[in-house]
């Protein structure tokens, strides 16, 4: 079941962040002296969206964060056994994905998307320091995250302000 909600998001989300915001390489532009769209700053200068493409590659991790629901998958995921969740590297890529705070979307808002993801990150990183990992500390885990869907949700808000950021 979660995973028929994991794919189409997945999709949703990365179809939004690769699919705006670029030009074809075969297009002539009226000025030449500016780079093309996908290496060029966006927003004035206020988004870096070289900084902002490396940072939401490491998104995908959120579908580790969200399946941290038993001992089991915990230990699994912890190891690497299943998927590479480097939660430091993630904390890292919110903390860049930041610079989309005042980016508006009508997808919703990029700032809280984000403090939500950091704020689970932080939570995982509790987590994986615990030993045993016990269902209580998942349950405490889980506050964080709340429902899968929800959870995954956040992603919209975030590849919204990436393509109204031109990125």
């Amino acid at each position: 079941m979660r995973t028929r909600l994991v794919v189409p998001t997945l999709l949703i989300v990365l179809l939004a962040a690769c699919g705006g915001g670029t030009t074809p390489s075969s297009a002539t532009s009226s000025a030449p002296s500016q780079p093309p769209a996908s290496t060029a700053p966006a927003g004035n200068g206020a988004v870096d969206c070289t900084v902002v493409k490396a940072a939401a590659q490491k998104l995908l991790m959120i579908q580790l964060l969200a399946q941290l629901t038993t001992p089991d998958n915990v230990a699994s995921i912890k190891s690497k056994q299943i998927g590479d969740l480097d939660i430091d590297a993630f904390l890292a890529a919110m903390h860049d994905l930041h610079a989309l705070d005042a980016v508006s979307s009508a997808l919703g808002d990029p700032k809280a998307a984000i403090d939500v993801y950091e704020q689970a990150g932080k939570a995982a990183q509790v987590l994986f320091a615990t030993d045993p990992v016990t269902q209580a500390a998942i349950d405490t885990y889980m506050k964080n995250v709340g429902t899968v869907s929800d959870f995954l949700g956040h992603q919209v808000a975030i590849a919204g302000a990436i393509d109204a950021a031109h990125c």
